[in-house]
């Protein structure tokens, strides 16, 4: 009985080989090989990209976009109460300090249920519903 060695492993006897078409009229397919006449999608290589409509405004150039990046919340944060345990001053300069808001930040909001130890000296800082101050 034969071991399973490299030099006995054949390729999968089931592929089929690809049809070469476009070959000359004895080739079974043959003349235009199924690509009608003329043409650029009758050529070699000669294809359109996706998308394209043949010089007519594609379909994603026609559609309206739609979309929004409010300029605000590039500038503003929110931060959770349980953060701030610990802290005594809630002021941004402090906040930015702790690592709690980036540098950018101009406006912060604090929500979440819970007390809220400390005192908000900040005008730029307000603080939601279920926060609450003591």
């Amino acid at each position: 009985m034969d071991k399973l060695a490299l030099n006995n492993i054949n390729d999968n006897p089931s592929r089929k080989e690809r049809k070469r078409v476009g070959r000359g009229t004895g080739s079974g397919v043959g003349k235009t090989a199924g690509r009608g006449h003329k043409g650029q999608k009758s050529r070699s290589g000669g294809n359109v990209r996706p998308g394209f409509e043949g010089g007519q405004m594609p379909l994603q150039m026609r559609v309206p976009k739609f979309g929004f990046s409010s300029r605000i919340s590039r500038v503003s944060e929110s931060i959770n109460v349980k953060q701030l345990d610990g802290v005594k001053k809630i002021d941004i300069q402090n906040l930015r300090k702790i690592g709690l808001i980036k540098k950018s930040t101009k406006k912060v909001k604090i929500f979440g249920i819970g007390k809220l130890s400390a005192k908000v000296t900040d005008e730029n800082i307000k603080i939601s519903k279920g926060v609450i101050v003591e």
